[in-house]
């Protein structure tokens, strides 16, 4: 593998995980050969953006640790067991895959429990942590995998919490959800510029237009979010998210 730092991008389920990767990648962000990425699916029908083969591992890290991306398992002081050295050298033999390409990357909701694991394989990887309101994710969730909205919310917090605890600011950039559908280009040119991702204006507006921005069926605000009464760690993760975003 060559010297460059690769790009994580992560976030909660149904946060706009797949709409951020298909952008970069338009962008020039390689994230793997065509048949190895996701199909799209009647739930995402704009495509998944998701290299399986990084699925797959995720899922298998995450069940040798005892638990799932619908039950993140406790983490703390695990990343040295020898089962996981294992899948540490099978995760360098996927990543041989991408050697020459630059930039690259790989997108996974799951990321954002393993976090850990992938800084042991990249310390200076640079993590795009997507965002989006909790009542959205809940509701999202309840619709496609009849998940309860607490559930919901309490992974919400759990996939969110662990990426601020796992990277330092200047590692991540968070994108929130909402600002795509208000200024598309000032927002992609805002995460490009911190991966430092060089992109020409002609081609962020040919972004701007491939985007499916029609696809989106709900939408809330922080004010929602008391009207529901949800938790004051949930609320308070949330607003301090959206401020580091930039998103009032």
């Amino acid at each position: 593998m060559s010297d460059a730092i690769p790009i994580c991008i992560a976030g909660m389920h149904r946060s706009g995980t797949s709409m951020v990767a298909k952008l970069l990648h338009l962008c020039g962000l390689y994230l793997g050969q065509k048949q190895d990425l996701m199909p799209p699916a009647p739930d995402n029908p704009d495509g998944f953006w998701e290299n399986m083969k990084f699925m797959k591992l995720n899922d298998e890290i995450l069940n040798e640790l005892g638990g799932g991306w619908d039950c993140p398992p406790p983490i703390s002081g695990r990343w040295d067991e020898e089962r996981l050295l294992r899948l540490q050298a099978r995760a360098e033999a996927v990543l041989q895959e991408f050697s020459g390409h630059e930039p690259w990357g790989w997108k996974d909701p799951r990321n954002s429990l393993i976090l850990p694991f992938c800084k042991s394989l990249f310390p200076k990887v640079k993590v795009v942590l997507c965002l989006r309101n909790p009542l959205e994710v809940a509701l999202s969730l309840h619709r496609r995998n009849y998940f309860s909205y607490a559930l919901s919310l309490t992974l919400w917090r759990a996939h969110n919490q662990r990426i601020l605890d796992s990277t330092l600011p200047e590692q991540r950039i968070i994108t929130h959800y909402d600002v795509y559908f208000h200024d598309l280009r000032a927002e992609l040119r805002r995460v490009l510029d911190f991966l430092r991702i060089p992109v020409s204006e002609d081609l962020i507006e040919q972004c701007r237009s491939s985007a499916k921005l029609d696809l989106r069926h709900h939408r809330f605000t922080a004010q929602h979010l008391l009207a529901a009464n949800v938790s004051a760690d949930i609320f308070n993760l949330y607003v301090r998210m959206c401020t580091e975003a930039g998103w009032r």
